[in-house]
């Protein structure tokens, strides 16, 4: 069983739970470095502050006799009176600070297993200047040391979570090289090291370019520490990547040079007249007591605020990663730093493909929270880019004539014309009107009032896409001003100006069936828009959005296997709530109205959720006439029974699956005899789910236990 699963997500970022012999540790998690000589801040100190976690340097352990033989006592949690979780360093750091450690690898992994650390390291080579070779000759070092702690049976022990380290930064090449070669060793644990220097020097964008290299290479069930991170304004950059533990003394070294830390950067103490700050040390001194203090006790307070603010920070970020607006709390924080927002910058350039093919299969599909666009950079967000690459493989086209209207002006048209209207977006470049309200089109802002050069060039490739894949014979455009709607005519070279022309008229009920279509297909891909015959909208009736989507027209067949054994389960949850029956409940439930529910609509992103009809629907078209495993999962064989019970499929028990399934995307679970057992929300994308054997592939929503599908 794995020590790592993922409880939610964002962009590359993960809560998750890392379960140690001494408790679960929830990542992402910062871990303040202990100097056991000179201990700044005590463990009661971090307990106060909420931590789980904290590292130490066991060669620093091992080189004092007398905390050597009281470790060895002990153990490291009774030495140093802490009852949860303890990693240790192996003396790598000593190690690149003064080229040579007194101690072997087997000596410190030995070591480490006997003081009863919960997370180790064996004892690697980090290597932060040289030539490329010497660089690579230290990788190599490194990998023989971690292949003899794999050969003494180390990685064996279920009480020690050892760590693979990982060294090459800032060269990505060698990173990719040290992170293949490690993971042959199928270590629990990986961590990035050799980036304290790019820390120190602000070379951002090198350190991110190292991080994102790694990830890419390393199996995403396998948590993945960063050595050295240390300061709160990097936080949310690097979790976003998709590092779930960190460690720096920064906390402790800002503070003797009287530096105070901030999420949005640091601060000289000598320089500062009120406190940014509301924790325990900021609300009872003002900076002028905390100067008139003596070193030590400065040092003290000031090193529990550092630790107090990074602390808060990670709270923050995991909030960010529930609401899914992790984004938006980088583009915040990378304002810290001019080296930050390059780093940023090219994280999300739109000819950095790779960067976004990682984030692309991690990025959850549907969020609670929209998306906010504040730097140009920013319409290459992984959650936009994905937009304008479905675009062409999802739209829904209906109709021969086109208008394409300007930003906002789109009210003013009528709603049942006989032209399929087209909506221009800063943002997403162009938009089918059907769909305008799904995530996540409807649900952002932005700082652009124009349409940005890139934008213009999308929305044309798609216009002219259009005139050649849908022999489209008319196009107009459509503004509130003349003048603006005669720039646009020549723009996209269209035919006309709309200003009223006769398009065709198209009747409210073909309205809402296009309209279905449409979100349908976008949402489950082509040929998902067949599974919708005559839809019924239903609406809120105190906000006027659509809620329900219910089908009219539904077969015999339908009938018997799914209405009248869902009217079935109605009147048993009446029976049981005590509420009354009526005398012939499937003329109450089904023939009194003649329509069945198939869709719900999730009212903060506008994602369809699907009914057991749809549900039927979608499996007898994609695979009982298709044979094709669309947005399915096949269950192993043993789990059958749970499954139609409508209760939760874990990640061990997917057998197979389609690759193009991402986090919250709707999901259909069948079986390996191939029946439709139950459907729900995917918590992890495909190549997640094909990594982990811990924590849940899909929340089912609905089982299929008593219905005759057979």
């Amino acid at each position: 069983m794995g020590i790592f699963e993922i409880v939610a997500k964002d962009a590359g970022g993960r809560i998750g739970k890392l379960r140690t012999k001494h408790g679960t540790i929830e990542t992402p998690a910062f871990l303040p470095v202990v100097n056991p000589h000179l201990p700044i801040v005590s463990p009661d100190d971090l307990k106060k502050l909420g931590f789980e976690i904290f590292i130490t340097n066991a060669y620093v352990l091992y080189r004092d006799e007398k905390l050597r033989e009281l470790a060895l006592k002990q153990g490291i949690h009774g030495m140093l009176k802490w009852n949860k979780a303890i990693m240790t360093d192996s003396g790598a750091f000593q190690l690149m600070a003064y080229r040579e450690v007194e101690i072997t690898n087997r000596e410190i992994l030995e070591f480490q297993k006997r003081i009863g650390v919960d997370i180790g390291v064996i004892l690697d080579v980090p290597v932060a200047r040289g030539s490329y070779e010497t660089r690579k000759r230290a990788i190599d070092e490194t990998f023989e040391r971690a292949k003899e702690a794999k050969e003494l049976g180390f990685l064996d022990t279920k009480d020690t979570i050892w760590v693979g380290p990982i060294h090459g930064a800032p060269i990505p090449k060698l990173v990719d090289y040290a992170a293949l070669i490690m993971t042959e060793l199928d270590f629990p644990m990986y961590g990035l090291g050799s980036a304290v220097p790019l820390m120190e020097e602000y070379r951002y964008q090198q350190l991110i370019k190292a991080a994102l290299t790694a990830k890419k290479r390393l199996p995403p069930n396998k948590p993945i520490h960063l050595f050295g991170a240390g300061h709160p304004a990097s936080f949310a950059l690097i979790v976003a990547l998709g590092y779930d533990t960190f460690d720096s003394a920064a906390y402790a070294l800002y503070a003797r040079d009287k530096r105070y830390m901030t999420p949005e950067g640091s601060f000289d103490l000598r320089e500062l007249r009120y406190f940014p700050c509301d924790c325990p040390v900021c609300t009872e001194y003002t900076p002028q007591e905390l100067r008139s203090m003596d070193d030590l006790t400065a040092q003290h307070l000031l090193a529990l605020h550092n630790l107090y603010v990074c602390q808060a920070e990670i709270r923050r970020i995991k909030q960010a990663i529930w609401e899914g607006n992790l984004w938006e709390l980088v583009a915040k924080r990378v304002s810290a730093h001019p080296e930050l927002a390059r780093a940023y910058a090219w994280l999300l350039d739109k000819d950095n493909v790779s960067a976004y093919e990682y984030f692309e299969k991690y990025e959850p599909i549907y969020k609670r929270s929209g998306i906010m666009i504040t730097r140009i950079e920013e319409l290459f967000l992984p959650i936009v880019r994905r937009y304008r690459e479905r675009l062409k493989e999802r739209i829904y086209i209906w109709s021969d004539r086109i208008i394409i209207s300007e930003p906002g002006a789109v009210t003013s048209l009528p709603r049942y014309l006989g032209a399929q209207v087209f909506m221009l977006n800063p943002v997403f470049g162009i938009i089918p009107r059907e769909i305008r309200s799904q995530y996540p089109m409807f649900q952002h802002l932005s700082f652009l009032d124009k349409m940005p050069e890139f934008s213009i060039n999308f929305a044309k490739e798609i216009i002219n896409w259009l005139k050649e894949a849908f022999n489209i014979k008319e196009v107009y455009v459509f503004a509130r001003r003349k003048s603006v709607a005669e720039e646009l005519k020549r723009v996209f070279d269209a035919d006309e100006i709309y200003a009223g022309q006769d398009v065709g008229v198209i009747e409210k009920e073909e309205f809402i069936l296009h309209t279905a279509r449409a979100m349908i297909r976008w949402q489950w891909g082509v040929g998902a828009e067949k599974l919708i015959k005559k839809p019924f909208f239903e609406y809120s009736p105190t906000t006027g959005v659509l809620r329900k989507i219910w089908e009219c027209d539904i077969s015999k067949e339908e009938v018997e296997k799914i209405v009248r054994p869902e009217i079935d389960r109605i009147v048993e949850k009446r029976k049981k709530e005590g509420k009354p029956i009526p005398e012939d409940p499937y003329e109450y439930f089904y023939e009194r109205i003649k329509k069945w529910l198939l869709l719900a609509i999730n009212p903060n992103n506008m994602k369809l959720i699907p009914q057991r009809l749809f549900a039927y629907r979608f499996w007898k078209h994609f695979w009982i006439e298709n044979k094709e495993l669309r947005y399915m999962l096949v269950a192993r064989s043993d789990t059958e029974p749970y499954i139609l019970r409508g209760l939760t499929l874990f990640c061990k028990h997917v057998v197979e699956y389609d690759e193009k399934i991402r986090a919250n995307d709707e999901v259909f679970i069948i079986g390996e005899s191939r029946k439709l057992l139950s459907f729900g929300k995917a918590e992890l994308s495909a190549y997640e789910i094909k990594f982990f054997d811990t924590g849940p592939a899909v929340e089912p929503r609905h089982g299929f236990e008593g219905f005759p599908l057979d």
